[in-house]
């Protein structure tokens, strides 16, 4: 029995030793300088954000046509604002009203990049106006920030895109390579007249990109637990999506004398059959990775916990499962959304229909979404529909010039920040490209905290003035690290 103690013991330490040794064996945390000092007039840039926002450029639905005087007075307005950027690039409009811009570059030889955005903004919701501090539309600046709809999602990144293009071309600068700006005119509507007409183009004329970049994750502050320093997100892959319908029919009748079942208790155990058995949470390199960078942000238990999953990921996955984003990211989501049946309360409804929507791991696919909720709910009465579907996008290298350029202007300009990959849970026109770029990063250099990311689509969203000049800093410092070789 003394023996036994004795190897036990020899077992702890020697695993404890283990643990603690993979946990000081990570990278410190990166040093380096502290964030850049801004050298450029603010001024101008929030300016001409709030002018821009006043366009009232909205999608507001597939049944419902743009409002094409007001894409076509943005994109006058562009040329007129910009004026030594649209002298330095050729313009053309694709899809009607989705703007390609080439900047040529003295090496046609090496691979272009690109930056993608769009000039769409989504509606304000009915019944919400007033309380906007600003009406939405009305570009107002107050209080050091830039008000109204599309300050975040998406003028103000492109605003900032063009301003450092502006300023590049006003000092002569003439990129390496082949530069392209694209501004699609759809992408809250999933991008087919704009992002995809542009790609399609583009394929067509053998244009093969190095990397590209779009709007997703950003400096994050006070985000994740534990984690008080910024870390910089850059998603290297986004989400599918698929929705099923699934159908129940029953035999209809009399409510006085039902069956064991109707229409709309079926359809509601199939709903409880996908949605209480969820896809598992899982670590795959790019989570590992993203672990890893924070790691050395945190404490010491964490750090040792971070550093050892092959021991800790039972405990690290429960932590991260209680934060609905971080478990999104591990997973294939489930949500059911709608549920219709029944026309009156004394009549067994014959059918009844239930809304699902998945939000896919790019481990997943959509025809495996179809069929693990048709082995789920394993039920003949119930038909699985697939009511409209995308793919995950591919996965992005980290070890290639666009990641390491990306890195290298957000600690140029934000200081010493970590960096990791991470996945983007929503939806961006950069899967619209995917099939003309060797890798798309999904980034937008600006700081994100729990409030600035409610004012996505939300009510009152606006911007920092300051986060928008470090903003134009960045992309001024990314084209002259990527292009000015």
């Amino acid at each position: 029995m003394k023996n036994f103690a004795l190897g036990a013991l020899a077992l702890i330490i020697a695993v404890t030793g283990l643990c603690i040794g993979r946990a000081l064996m990570l990278p410190a945390p990166p040093k380096g300088a502290a964030p850049a000092t801004i050298a450029i007039d603010s001024g101008p840039v929030a300016a001409h954000l709030a002018e821009a926002i006043r366009f009232k450029t909205i999608s507001w639905g597939l049944d419902k046509p743009l409002d094409a005087e007001a894409f076509d007075g943005l994109i006058e307005w562009i040329a007129r604002t910009y004026p030594a950027a649209n002298a330095a690039m050729t313009r053309e409009i694709v899809g009607g009203h989705s703007l390609v811009y080439l900047w040529k570059g003295a090496n046609r030889t090496e691979k272009p990049i690109g930056f993608i955005g769009h000039l769409d903004v989504v509606p304000v919701e009915p019944g919400t106006e007033n309380l906007w501090t600003h009406p939405p539309f009305a570009g107002v600046i107050d209080g050091g920030e830039v008000w109204g709809r599309g300050a975040l999602d998406n003028k103000g990144p492109f605003i900032a895109l063009l301003e450092a293009v502006e300023r590049l071309a006003e000092a002569g600068f003439r990129p390496s390579r082949d530069i392209y700006v694209l501004l699609g005119q759809d992408e809250e509507l999933g991008g087919d007249n704009g992002a995809g007409k542009i790609a399609e183009t583009l394929k067509a004329r053998g244009v093969r990109f190095a990397w590209m970049e779009d709007e997703g994750a950003g400096v994050v502050k006070d985000l994740i637990p534990g984690v008080d320093a910024p870390v910089a997100l850059i998603d290297v892959a986004e989400k599918g999506s698929a929705t099923l319908r699934l159908v129940a029919r029953a035999p209809g009748g009399h409510s006085s004398a039902p069956e064991k079942d109707t229409a709309v208790s079926i359809a509601a155990r199939a709903v409880l059959a996908v949605t209480d058995h969820p896809y598992p949470l899982k670590f795959d390199d790019d989570m590992i990775a993203f672990l890893h960078a924070i790691a050395p942000e945190t404490g010491f238990v964490q750090r040792v916990a971070l550093a050892n999953l092959w021991l800790t990921a039972p405990l690290v996955k429960a932590k991260l499962a209680k934060d609905p984003a971080a478990a999104a990211s591990m997973r294939t989501t489930t949500a059911a959304t709608i549920i219709r049946g029944g026309t009156k309360s004394n009549v067994l409804p014959q059918e009844a229909t239930a809304i699902v929507n998945y939000r896919i791991h790019p481990r997943d696919s959509v025809a495996g979404v179809k069929a693990r909720a048709e082995r789920l709910i394993n039920d003949e009465r119930v038909k699985v529909e697939l009511a409209g579907g995308r793919e995950p996008s591919p996965k992005s290298p980290t070890d290639n010039e666009g990641y390491a350029d990306l890195t290298a202007s957000t600690r140029a300009v934000f200081g010493a920040v970590p960096v990791a990959p991470s996945l983007l849970i929503g939806g961006s026109d950069s899967r619209r490209y995917t099939g003309v770029s060797d890798a798309n990063y999904r980034y937008m250099p600006f700081t994100l905290t729990p409030d600035s990311l409610k004012l996505f689509h939300g009510t009152n969203e606006r911007v920092k003035i300051d986060d928008l000049a470090r903003a134009s800093f960045f992309y001024e410092d990314l084209i002259r690290r990527a292009a000015g070789r």
